[in-house]
């Protein structure tokens, strides 16, 4: 794909986002919601912020699918009028890393009037980080301005322990391969229970990406797994859409 098609997409909005809630396990109630882009355009996202990566334009990309993420949760938050939904947006950390990035977020909040503490930024490590620096100079900025940080996929990306020292997280999203068969798997629930008594200490939250099955859930459930996401609990959806368990 090639720049100027890139662009166009952007330019134009030639994509959409759409929401998995994740839920609070022992409430059943949905607490927030994680936006994911989708391009009719091309087979997946993943393979259209790689066309981004390769033509040097996937911060772009990425704030064109935040702000999207905003417009909409916004107009779906003014009418279920709770202050305490969240809402979580995927970033690459070339994008934390660009300088202006936390003042964009801030006129993002301020426009659509929602809180710093309601955004929370899921860290996608899928790719090499040249400008390491103004990344955690960032990373300090958006926490005392009030944003919370996640790290996505905790288990999965080769940084992951680099950039859990580093940033140290608010939130950490387990990887969906920890909740594949969980119920069935004496290995992973030995690792969760692990991960829980590690991270479990009052600064840091735990949510378990991949539920699929209600095996799985009420395992997770039992294990002390407080947040999770997953197909059997809601899959992606337009936030006009009711969910409930």
């Amino acid at each position: 794909m090639t720049l100027d098609e890139i662009q166009e997409i952007i330019t134009k909005n030639l994509f959409t986002n759409v929401f998995q809630p994740i839920y609070h396990l022992p409430s059943k109630q949905i607490v927030g919601y994680e936006s994911l882009l989708r391009c009719s355009l091309v087979k997946s996202p993943d393979l259209l912020f790689n066309y981004a990566q390769q033509q040097g334009c996937i911060h772009e990309l990425d704030m064109a699918s935040i702000s999207n993420s905003f417009k909409s949760f916004y107009e779906y938050y003014k009418t279920v009028n709770s202050s305490e939904l969240f809402l979580s947006v995927n970033v690459y950390p070339s994008t934390i890393a660009v300088p202006f990035f936390p003042q964009f977020l801030e006129k993002l909040v301020k426009k659509f009037s929602l809180s710093n503490q309601q955004i929370v930024l899921e860290i996608n490590e899928s790719e090499t980080l040249k400008d390491l620096k103004q990344f955690i100079k960032n990373i300090i900025i958006l926490k005392e301005k009030g944003f919370i940080i996640a790290l996505d996929d905790f288990g999965r990306g080769k940084h992951s322990l680099y950039t859990l020292l580093e940033v140290e997280p608010h939130i950490i999203k387990l990887d969906q391969y920890l909740a594949k068969d969980l119920s069935k798997n004496l290995k992973k629930q030995k690792i969760l229970s692990y991960f829980l008594d590690y991270f479990n200490d009052g600064e840091n939250i735990i949510i378990l990406e991949g539920i699929e099955t209600e095996e799985d859930m009420i395992c997770a459930k039992n294990l002390g797994i407080g947040y999770a996401q997953g197909y059997y609990l809601a899959k992606p959806h337009m936030l006009s859409i009711s969910v409930c368990i």
